[in-house]
C-alpha cells in the first residue's frame, strides 16, 4: 500500500462551472449548459452559476427556464440587480415589451453597472419608440375603419352620413388627406360646389401636388364653367409623375370625365401595361378614335377581340364604327362609357367604376405575387433551400399581407426563415443570429416579427 496524500476525485460545483465556461468559450453551448446544470445541483444558491446558466439558456431560446432562474435570483438575492437586466433582455427577445420595460426600468434605477446600464437604456429607448409606433398604428387602424365606412356611405349615395365620418376623422387628425379629399367629394355630390372647392384647397395647403385634390378641383371648376382655374389644375395633374397605380387611375378617370382625348391614350396604355386589364386598352382605342387615329384604334380592338374575353364590351360594334367612319369621312366621337350594348347605356358609368375596382384587385394580386418571389429570392441569397423547403416557406408567405406598401422584404425574409427553422424544422435558433444572417438589426427583426407573428404562428405549420 502506497502511503501519501489521498486525492479527492469527487467533482465540485466549481469544477463543473470551470469546465462549462471552457465549453462556452469553444462555442459548445449545449455542453456548457449541461455542466452548469451539474454545478448548480451541487451549489443551488450560487449566484454566479445561476446567472450564467440563465444567460446560456436564453442564448438557445429557452426563455422559460432562463426566466425561472432569474426570478429565483431576484427573490433570493434582491441586491443582485443584474438578474433584473437578464429578465428585461429575455422579455425583449420574446417580444413582451411591457414586461421588459418594467424590469429594465427597475434595473436602471437600482444598478450601478455602467456596461449593462447603457445597454438597458438603449433597449428602453427602442421599446418606447416601438410603443409610440404601435400607438400610431392603432390610430391609423382606427382612422382606416372610419374612412372605410365613410367611403362606403359616399359610394352608396348617403352623402350627409359620409360627411359625419370624414369630419370625425378630421376632428382627431386634420392631416388625414384621404378623409378631406372624400369630404370634398361628398360636398360636391350634395351640390355644395364652393364648399367642395374649399376642402380640396385645404389638402393642397399640405400637399401642393396631391393627385386626388388636383383632380377633384379640375372637375369641380369644369362643372361650374371656370375654365381658367380648371386648366391650371389640369396642367398640374398632367405634369405629375407618379408610380402609384391608384393615382394613375384617378388621373385617367378625370381626363375621361373632361373628354381630354389627346391625353388619355398614353395613360390608358400605361395602366394596361401595369395591370394587363383589357378595359384600359379599350379606353386607349376610344381615345385614338376620338383623335382620328382610326387605324390604330382598329388595330387595338382587333387585338382585344383576339386575346381577351370582354363580355361587357361589344368589340364588333366599335370595329364597325371604325369601318364606317373611314368609308364616309364623317366626323365622329365615341363616349368613353359606351359598351356597344344599347340596353346597358344607363349603367355605363357604374360599369366603368366596377372595371376600375377589378383593376385595383388585379394590381394588388400581382404585387403580392411579385413580393413573394422577391422574398424567396432574398432567402436563396442567404440560405440553402431545397424544393420542399421553398414550398413550405411559400405557404408561410401566403399568410402575410404582402400587398401593403413600404414592406421591408429583407426583414420579412428573416422572420419567415426564423419561423420555418424554429417551428417547422424544430431547430434551436436565436432571433439575433437570424437578423445577422439577413443583415438587419435586432430591433428591425423584432418590429416585423411583432407585426406578423400572429399571422405566421396561428396557422398550422
Amino acid at each position: 500500500m502506497v502511503k501519501g496524500k489521498v486525492i479527492n476525485l469527487n467533482p465540485t460545483s466549481s469544477m463543473y462551472f470551470k469546465i462549462g465556461i471552457k465549453h462556452y468559450e469553444k462555442g459548445e453551448i449545449e455542453l456548457a449548459i449541461k455542466r452548469l446544470r451539474q454545478a448548480l445541483e451541487l451549489d443551488s444558491k450560487n449566484i454566479e452559476i445561476k446567472f450564467n446558466l440563465a444567460g446560456l439558456l436564453a442564448q438557445v431560446g429557452d426563455f422559460e427556464s432562463s426566466n425561472k432562474l432569474l426570478s429565483e435570483l431576484t427573490k433570493d438575492s434582491p441586491e443582485f440587480y443584474d438578474s433584473l437586466f437578464g429578465l428585461g433582455c429575455n422579455f425583449f427577445e420574446m417580444g413582451k415589451f411591457k414586461e421588459a420595460k418594467n424590469f429594465l426600468k427597475r434595473y436602471v434605477k437600482l444598478s450601478n453597472n455602467i456596461e449593462f446600464k447603457e445597454a438597458a437604456e438603449d433597449l428602453l429607448d427602442f421599446i418606447e419608440s416601438q410603443e409610440e409606433f404601435e400607438k400610431e398604428q392603432k390610430e391609423i387602424e382606427k382612422y382606416s375603419k372610419l374612412l372605410e365606412r365613410g367611403n362606403f356611405l359616399l359610394e352608396s349615395g348617403r352623402y350627409e352620413d359620409a360627411v359625419k365620418y370624414f369630419k370625425m376623422i378630421l376632428a382627431k387628425d386634420d392631416s388625414v388627406l384621404a378623409a378631406r379629399n372624400n369630404l370634398s367629394l361628398a360636398y360636391f355630390y350634395m351640390g355644395d360646389v364652393q364648399r367642395a372647392i374649399e376642402e380640396a384647397k385645404k389638402v393642397l395647403q399640405i400637399d401642393k401636388y396631391n393627385v386626388y385634390a388636383n383632380c377633384n378641383l379640375t372637375f369641380f371648376y369644369s362643372s361650374i364653367g371656370k375654365e381658367k382655374e380648371m386648366k391650371r389644375h389640369l396642367k398640374v395633374i398632367l405634369d405629375i409623375k407618379t408610380h402609384d397605380s391608384k393615382d394613375k387611375i384617378k388621373v385617367l378617370d378625370t381626363l375621361i370625365k373632361l373628354n381630354q382625348h389627346s391625353e388619355i391614350a398614353q395613360r390608358a396604355n400605361e395602366l394596361f401595361e401595369i395591370t394587363r386589364e383589357p378595359y384600359f386598352k379599350h379606353i386607349e382605342a376610344i381615345s385614338l378614335y376620338n383623335t382620328r387615329k382610326y387605324l390604330k384604334a382598329k388595330k387595338i380592338w382587333e387585338y382585344l377581340k383576339k386575346n381577351f374575353e370582354m363580355p361587357e364590351i361589344r368589340i364588333d360594334y366599335f370595329l364597325k364604327k371604325v369601318d364606317n367612319v373611314i368609308k364616309t369621312f364623317e366626323k365622329d366621337t365615341i363616349d368613353y362609357f359606351e359598351t356597344g350594348f344599347k340596353f346597358l347605356e344607363g349603367m355605363d358609368e357604374k360599369e366603368f367604376r366596377r372595371q376600375l375596382q377589378n383593376h385595383i384587385d388585379n394590381y394588388f394580386s400581382q404585387t403580392v405575387e411579385e413580393n413573394r418571389q422577391k422574398v424567396i429570392g432574398i432567402l436563396q441569397q442567404h440560405t440553402e433551400l431545397n424544393q420542399k423547403d421553398q414550398e413550405t416557406i411559400f405557404n408561410l408567405l401566403k399568410n402575410l399581407p404582402l400587398e401593403k406598401p413600404r414592406l421591408n422584404l429583407q426583414a420579412i425574409a428573416a422572420i419567415v426563415w426564423y419561423v420555418f427553422k424554429r417551428y417547422v424544422k424544430k431547430e434551436k435558433i436565436k432571433q439575433k443570429d437570424v437578423a445577422k444572417i439577413f443583415g438587419i438589426s435586432q430591433a428591425v427583426f423584432s418590429k416585423w416579427f411583432g407585426d406578423f407573428k400572429e399571422l405566421l404562428l396561428n396557422k398550422e405549420i
